[in-house]
Formats: C-alpha cells, sequence, structure tokens
C-alpha cells in the first residue's frame, strides 16, 4: 500500500510539474475571451520566432471538424469530436505551407505549397487526418514546380472538376511580382499525379491599370457565378503612394481606395485567365485589403464571406508603416447575390474599432477561412492576441455565427479591448527623467538621462549636441541620445512590465523613438522590430495607442530586486533646436506578482 501511495504522490508530481513547465510560457494576463471563440492552438514556447498562419477549416462527413494551419516550417492539424468546444493536434506534415484542408470522396487532402514561392505539392489521408501520403515526385504529389504563391482558398467543383487558384512569380528578386493562375483536375482522377492537373495561363495586374503604390492581386477565390461561369475573385491591394492622387483612376474610378477586388475571367474550355481591365471587373468589397474565403449558399442564394473592414480611412501621402491596410482588428460578415453588389449583415469580432492602427500593433483576426455549419458558419482565425504584431499571429482561434442568415447588423459584438485593460505600475513624471533617484511606492525608480540629451525647465528634452540626426539605434547609442529607467523592488519577490503609455510631442517632421529593455543593464533586447514615429504636433496631439509588451516572455516575471531597465533612444530630427515632450509621465503596466 505504501509504494501504491508513494507511485501516486510521484505521478503527481510530475503531472503538475509538467503543467507548470507547459503553461509558464503560455498567456499569463488577459487570456482570449472564451466567451467570444476557443482557441485550437497557441504558440507558447517562442511566439517572435514561432508563428502561426494559414488556417483552414472542414467538417467531415464523421462530423469530424478539422483545422489545419502553418507553424514551425510545416503544417499542423488539430481535430475537435465537440463540434469545436475542445481541441487536440491530430498530426503534422512537412513541408507544407499556406494549404487548405478538404474532403473529397472519402479522403481528406492538404494542398499548398512546399515552402514560400516553391512547388505546388499535395498530401492526402485515407484515415480522417491521423497520417498523410508523401509528396516525393509527380505521381506522389508534386503537382508543378517554380515559384508559386497561394493562402487557404476553397477548392471549387465546375462542370466535373476540381479547381483552385495559386499564383506564380518568375524573378526570385521581386516575388510579389504576382501572376494569377487556375489548376483542375476531373473529380475522378487520382489527385495526387501532376498528369491528372491542368494549368491555364498566368497573368500580372498591369501597374497602369490602377494608381497606386503599386497595385496587386493575390490570394484569389474561385468561384462559379450565377450565370454558371467561372471566375477567379481577387484581393487587391490599392495602397497608395508617394505622389499618387488618392482618389482611384482608371476602370476602377469611383469606388473606394482599399475596398476594391478585382474579377478575373476564367475560360475553362480554352484554360485562359482573362482580364479585360474593365468597369465590371473592380467590385467594391470591404475588406479587399486581406485574404478572405468567399462560398455559395444554395438556401439563401447568397455568396458569402468574411472579411476585415477598415474602420480608419486616412491618406497617409505613401507612408507604409500607418497605411489603411493594417487595419485587421475588425471582422464582418458579407453577403452578395451577384459577387458584385456586397452588403455587410453583421459585425462578427472587433478590438478597439476605429483606432486608426500601424504596423508594429498588437492585436488582429485575419486571414478567415470557414464552412457553412447547417444553420451556422463555423470559422478559424489567424489571431494576434498579444502577439508580436497583429500581422504574426500567435494563435489559431475557432468561432461560431449562429443562426447566419438571420444576421443582424443592429446587434454589436463587445469591444475585445475590453479584455485587454492592465494596471498601472508606476507612472514615471515627464520632471523626473533627470531625478536620478526616487521612489514610487515601495519601487525604486532611477532615472538616466544619456549625454546626448538636456532636459529644460519645461520638462522637454533637447540635443545636447549639434551632431547629426541618428539613423538608428547604434547611431542614437554612440551619440548617447537616450534615457533610461530602472525599476526595481526589494519588497516583493517579482513584478511584471506589461504595457507602455506615453504622449510623444515633437517639432520635428522626422523623429522617431526605439523602446528596448535588459535585465542586466548591458544587454538589451528591442520592442517591436520597429522604430515609432512621433506623430504628434506641438499644437495637434493625441495618445499614442498603447504598446503592449506580453509577448516578451522576460517582462512576464522579473525579479524584483534585480530589477529591468528600460532604455528609449531617440533618433532622427533633422531640424534646428528639436524638442521632444512626453506630456507630463510615461506611464509603465504592470503588476506585482
Amino acid at each position: 500500500m505504501m509504494k501504491k501511495i508513494n507511485v501516486f504522490k510521484f505521478l503527481v508530481i510530475i503531472c503538475c510539474t509538467t503543467f507548470l513547465l507547459n503553461t509558464a510560457v503560455a498567456q499569463r494576463f488577459n487570456p482570449f475571451p472564451k466567451s467570444v471563440g476557443t482557441v485550437v492552438f497557441e504558440s507558447e514556447e517562442d511566439p517572435i520566432v514561432k508563428k502561426v498562419a494559414s488556417p483552414s477549416i472542414v467538417i467531415l462527413e464523421n462530423g469530424d471538424y478539422l483545422v489545419s494551419h502553418d507553424f514551425d516550417r510545416g503544417t499542423s492539424v488539430h481535430v475537435s469530436k465537440d463540434k469545436g468546444k475542445t481541441w487536440s493536434l491530430l498530426s503534422r506534415v512537412a513541408p507544407l505551407i499556406w494549404a487548405n484542408i478538404f474532403e473529397h470522396k472519402g479522403n481528406v487532402y492538404l494542398m499548398g505549397t512546399s515552402k514560400g514561392w516553391g512547388n505546388i505539392i499535395i498530401y492526402r489521408s485515407t484515415n480522417q487526418g491521423r497520417t498523410w501520403s508523401e509528396p516525393k515526385d509527380e505521381d506522389t504529389g508534386i503537382l508543378a514546380k517554380g515559384m508559386f504563391h497561394t493562402g487557404p482558398v476553397p477548392i471549387v467543383k465546375h462542370k466535373g472538376k476540381i479547381w483552385r487558384a495559386y499564383e506564380e512569380a518568375f524573378d526570385a528578386k521581386d516575388r510579389r511580382d504576382f501572376h494569377a493562375l487556375a489548376i483542375c483536375a476531373d473529380e475522378g482522377a487520382d489527385l495526387l499525379k501532376a498528369s491528372s492537373w491542368k494549368r491555364t495561363n498566368s497573368i500580372r495586374f498591369d501597374e497602369q491599370w490602377l494608381n497606386a503604390r503599386r497595385p496587386n492581386w493575390l490570394e484569389g477565390n474561385l468561384v462559379v457565378t450565377r450565370e454558371g461561369k467561372l471566375v477567379d475573385f481577387m484581393r487587391l491591394e490599392t495602397w497608395i503612394g508617394r505622389g499618387v492622387n488618392y482618389t482611384i483612376e482608371g476602370a476602377a474610378a469611383g469606388k473606394p481606395r482599399d475596398e476594391i477586388a478585382a474579377i478575373i475571367d476564367v475560360d475553362d474550355k480554352n484554360m485562359q485567365m482573362v482580364f479585360k481591365n474593365e468597369k465590371r471587373n473592380f467590385v467594391h468589397f470591404p475588406g479587399a485589403e486581406s485574404k478572405f474565403t468567399i462560398r455559395y449558399d444554395s438556401i439563401s442564394k447568397q455568396y458569402w464571406t468574411i472579411t476585415n473592414k477598415i474602420s480608419s480611412f486616412r491618406n497617409t501621402l505613401g507612408r507604409t508603416h500607418d497605411g489603411n491596410w493594417h487595419q485587421r482588428n475588425v471582422l464582418v460578415l458579407m453577403s452578395s447575390p451577384d459577387l458584385t453588389n456586397w452588403t455587410i449583415k453583421k459585425k462578427i469580432l472587433k478590438w478597439d474599432e476605429g483606432a486608426h492602427l500601424r504596423t508594429w500593433d498588437t492585436f488582429g483576426f485575419q486571414y478567415v477561412d470557414w464552412v457553412f455549419d447547417d444553420n451556422d458558419i463555423a470559422f478559424v482565425s489567424r489571431t494576434s492576441w498579444y502577439g508580436f504584431r497583429y500581422h504574426d499571429a500567435n494563435m489559431v482561434t475557432f468561432h461560431r455565427i449562429a443562426d447566419f442568415r438571420k444576421s443582424n447588423t443592429n446587434i454589436e459584438p463587445e469591444d475585445l479591448k475590453n479584455y485587454t485593460k492592465h494596471p498601472i505600475l508606476v507612472s514615471i513624471p515627464q520632471a523626473n527623467l533627470t531625478k536620478d533617484r526616487f521612489r514610487i511606492g515601495d519601487f525604486d525608480i532611477i532615472t538616466r538621462l544619456g549625454k546626448g540629451l538636456v532636459q529644460n525647465a519645461r520638462g522637454e528634452l533637447k540635443f545636447a549636441t549639434k551632431d547629426k540626426p541618428a539613423k538608428d539605434e547604434k547611431q542614437a547609442l554612440k551619440q548617447e541620445r537616450y534615457f533610461e529607467i530602472e525599476i526595481k523592488n526589494r519588497k516583493i519577490k517579482n513584478f511584471s512590465v506589461e504595457t507602455l503609455d506615453y504622449t510623444p510631442i515633437t517639432n520635428s517632421k522626422n523623429l522617431k523613438l526605439k523602446w528596448v529593455y535588459s535585465k542586466n543593464g548591458i544587454l538589451f533586447d528591442p520592442i517591436t522590430r520597429y522604430l515609432l514615429n512621433v506623430e504628434n504636433g506641438v499644437e495637434d496631439y493625441k495618445p499614442e495607442p498603447t504598446l503592449y509588451l506580453q509577448v516578451y516572455r522576460p517582462l512576464n516575471s522579473i525579479a524584483a530586486q534585480e530589477g529591468i531597465v528600460l532604455r528609449c533612444y531617440v533618433i532622427g530630427g533633422s531640424e534646428e533646436d528639436v524638442m521632444l515632450n512626453f506630456m507630463d509621465q510615461i506611464a509603465i503596466g504592470g503588476r506585482a506578482l
């Protein structure tokens, strides 16, 4: 009996230790709210390096839900046997990315590329996704060799054939010079054999067709029109460029920038892609700047999709860090009777709707794939919930739209920003940046101003020397144009640093900030890989959006007596008498642990 008890205790200790090891690096604060969806998978170990991408979903004939997604240079497949309430890892395949998952004649397939801009490949499972074939040659799944691009876009069955869209590139130095194409095979053919597949020609979007930084199409959806014709419905990038008129010109004139999709005609008889650059080839389509999935519902006789609705439009004059297309924080359900006239039926998810997000901002729901599930829509999202940035997601999440045909635009979803609030750890008065040592509650604060900066009586930071503007943090370090905030606490064991809130103001047109952190004051790690533009002028300013730091794992738990150093480099500033003001304080969010 004693031996059994000891063994039991040993197993409990092992299980608890394993649990702690597995959860120590997961979302520590403000986990994804269960009220709006289920986490299928989260990149826990190192989400800055190991990102999550390209989710796809299928409901099998046996009732299993399968979700696939890119992760760690391959594709993971997860299964749910309770309609999406819980998920478990089923299998992994590699090499494969950008794949969609689908069922055909009792088998399950994954179809994508061997790598970014790689070969077209396909995998087959004969046991509901538990094991998979291995593409070795043109008879076992390598369908075409070249530089191909895609996303988890749907297959479509048309006139006895199975179709899928791809893009290809021909210049390794210009891989985003996309040429759209389609491939097809007989429904009864062996889909693993390259000889079963035919392809169309490929066509690129001519820069002269539309005024933009580089108008481009990608991640097309093959769709059958109400007239029984096949089209490739394209995501279209219409980013504003420097010196480019913000108003759209050409055949798409009259449609709003960043909300235009393109429709390519597919001649399925002659295997030709045809684009005539006519008015009918361009569609007002909110969400056209990000990947989407379109499917036809025979009950409502409508085409349906879920897209990212931009909620803040600005003419950014060719700047890319704050382009409208960075807004992937609002998801909407749309429908159309004809692929031309689209109506927003319902908002599904939103985080801080109306905020003009930048490339380094943290939250996003994107690259949605979905399927009909009786009267519902089941969908998966590439979700950044405290990820490295909105684009570099750390999760795949599962969601359900109940009774989608009865969707009501008057019912607003809860703004998920309510779930991303953080307590203030300390607020550093701007005047104290040169105070050296002081206390805030039980926290010992040390501030240091580099010799390249001085602070005047109004608390404004100025350049101490006439050196040329620093181009990056290395030059700013050499010029000592930085300030530091060191935080310690002798009365607690650990604390976290979770957010940075401040309102920078400058009289310069090209001033930027770069935050870094260090646990020893010697080796520093970056906070984002971007230089943060200071865009507030002296007479026109508003609070800077919060910098969320949860993805930086060392900041989740800091040994309180050893502390943390936050350093901010001041970069750029080519004008005379450059001034930087932080509007009284820098608030650092976090908590005692």
